[in-house]
């Protein structure tokens, strides 16, 4: 582990998404990070979800988060062992259209696109599948 760099490794079950968002809420507040808690949380929170149910699809695995500041960038990286599923090939969904009309699912990956500045995802072949996201952050001054 990198200096300053926060890990947290979980079983990936829906229970577990409280305590992925508290490991999110207080690595930021332990970085000085006041603003942007909440839009963090619900990216890291919708990206999880979708590895727990489609990656794993049910079925037993881990979920690896890592979080680190880097400058004013606060980067998550999320790392499991699922199937892939590349979050770029999902064109973003049309919000124009009525409820009943649209094609279901890519919310969540919309949504993950708006709270953060950047979202990549790439596939190592020793690692896995790595979500890397990153939040442009204001950060309390010190005194």
């Amino acid at each position: 582990m990198k200096r300053g760099q926060f890990e947290l490794k979980v079983d990936s079950k829906l229970e577990n998404l409280s305590v992925i968002a508290d490991f999110v809420a207080t690595v930021m507040m332990q970085l000085g990070i006041e603003k942007g808690v909440y839009e963090v949380q619900t990216a890291v929170d919708e990206a999880c979800t979708n590895i727990m149910k489609y990656a794993y699809s049910g079925k037993e695995g881990v979920i690896a988060i890592s979080c680190e500041l880097q400058g004013n960038d606060f980067i998550i990286t999320i790392v499991d062992s699922g199937k892939p599923f590349d979050p770029n090939m999902i064109p973003p969904p049309d919000l124009e259209t009525d409820l009943e009309q649209r094609r279901i699912g890519g919310l969540g990956i919309h949504l993950m696109r708006k709270l953060m500045d950047k979202v990549n995802y790439n596939v190592d072949t020793q690692k896995g599948n790595m979500l890397i996201m990153r939040k442009r952050v204001p950060r309390r001054q010190k005194s």
